[in-house]
C-alpha cells in the first residue's frame, strides 16, 4: 500500500510542479464462499475508490498550500450594497478565499476519514489465500492495468 502512495505522490509532484508531460467498495463478508475473481474485482473497486480520494486530497492540498480556490468551490456571493468603497470590497474577497480555504480543509478531512485502506489489506489478505492457483496472476495485472488507466484519466482532468 505504501509502495503505491509513493508512487502517487511522485507523480503528484511532477504533475504540480510542471515536470510532468502528463497534462465504498465494501466487502461482503457473507455465509458463501466468494471466488477469486471477486476479491479482485473488490479490490480493483477499493483500489481505485482510494486512488480518487488520495488525488482529489492532494490536489485540494496543493490548491490550499498555494493559496487558489479550484473554480467550483468558490463562493459567489456578491455585495449589493449602494455605495461600496475599494476597502469593503477587498475585505469581503479576503473574508470568501478565507471561507473557501476553510471548507477545503474540511472535505480533505473528509476524505482521510473514508479512505479504504483497512477494505484493501483485507482484500490482500484473501488474496495471499489463493495467489498460487491459475490466473490469479492475470487476474491482478489486469487489475493493475485498470487502475493505471483510472489514474491517467484522473490527471488529466
Amino acid at each position: 500500500m505504501v509502495a503505491h502512495r509513493a508512487l502517487w505522490e511522485r507523480t503528484a509532484a511532477e504533475l504540480f510542479d510542471g515536470t510532468s508531460s502528463c497534462v465504498e467498495a465494501k466487502t461482503h463478508h457473507g455465509a458463501r464462499k466468494r471466488t477469486t475473481a471477486s476479491i479482485i474485482k473488490e479490490l480493483e473497486k477499493a483500489r481505485i475508490s482510494e486512488l480518487k480520494k488520495w488525488w482529489e486530497m492532494t490536489s485540494l492540498t496543493k490548491y490550499i498550500k498555494n493559496g487558489r480556490v479550484p473554480r467550483g468551490l468558490r463562493i459567489l456571493i456578491l455585495l449589493t450594497l449602494g455605495d461600496m468603497d475599494m476597502d469593503l470590497l477587498e475585505e469581503w474577497r479576503t473574508q470568501k478565499s478565507e471561507c473557501s480555504t476553510k471548507l477545503m480543509g474540511t472535505l480533505i478531512i473528509q476524505a482521510k476519514l473514508r479512505m479504504d485502506e483497512q477494505i484493501i489489506e483485507g482484500l490482500m489478505k484473501e488474496l495471499e489465500k489463493v495467489s498460487n492457483q491459475d490466473g490469479v496472476q492475470l487476474l491482478l495485472s489486469k487489475m493493475e492495468e485498470q487502475i493505471t488507466k483510472q489514474e491517467e484519466e484522473i490527471k488529466t482532468r
